[in-house]
């Protein structure tokens, strides 16, 4: 009986510590805000260094922004350059997986799903801006807490982008752009760095002129951009 009391003295300290921490955790998650959300959602992820997620915003019955009187879709654009970038990536070696590879509805959820079960190194969701106004350029979007690991990306991306004829930089933007405390959902559910890269307004003749007459360069810069920041992340 002695023994066993011994053990459960032991044991009981442990048990407590144990209970403590997972208060803590459950306080953490709950009352923590984006920064902590984020930081456990990076917890037990070991990527695919040689995997990438490429997600062509929009799609089925979400059309997106429009431009050209209402003629041109933004979720057409984006499939367009996306499919693009895939066989870039592909050409290079890199295993590529596309959250859509067809005009099909998708919900957010699913994207990052998509991402996160593939073990993705990186997730690049592609957009088009719009405007009431005269904007123009491209931009991209990270998380709120400003992870190094999403503005290098971000930063490779806008480079490539100028050198390929798109050099009308907005910069790179941490958050939401309806709130600087909120997040975009791809940047704040996927586990791997990620960007939410604008790619041109397309309610701009000028960025949809180089879109359509430079898609090409368009797309190898956007993999450009990738394989840099997978190749910096790795230490080559």
């Amino acid at each position: 009986m002695k023994i066993k009391h011994k053990q459960f003295n032991f044991i009981l300290p442990l048990l407590a510590m144990f209970v403590l921490a997972l208060s803590c955790v459950i306080t953490l998650m709950s009352v923590g805000g984006e920064e902590t959300v984020y930081y456990f959602n990076q917890l037990n992820f070991t990527p695919d260094p040689k995997t990438i997620c490429i997600d062509p915003g929009h799609g089925g019955s979400s059309s997106g922004a429009t431009g050209e009187g209402g003629k041109r879709l933004e979720k057409n654009d984006t499939l367009r350059l996306s499919l693009k970038v895939s066989d870039e990536l592909e050409s290079r070696g890199y295993t590529v997986v596309m959250t859509r590879d067809k005009d099909s509805d998708i919900s957010l959820e699913e994207r990052c799903n998509v991402a996160n079960k593939s073990k993705a190194a990186l997730f690049v969701s592609i957009h088009r801006n719009s405007t009431t106004g005269t904007g123009q350029g491209c931009e991209m979007w990270i998380h709120s807490t400003n992870p190094s690991d999403d503005r290098l990306l971000a930063e490779n991306i806008l480079q490539n982008l100028a050198l390929a004829g798109a050099d009308t930089s907005r910069g790179i933007h941490t958050g939401y752009r309806e709130g600087a405390n909120q997040n975009y959902y791809v940047n704040r559910c996927s586990k791997m760095p990620s960007v939410l890269a604008e790619i041109g307004f397309i309610t701009s003749e000028k960025d949809n002129t180089l879109f359509d007459e430079d898609l090409d360069a368009l797309a190898k810069a956007l993999a450009d951009g990738i394989e840099m920041t997978l190749l910096e992340m790795n230490g080559e």
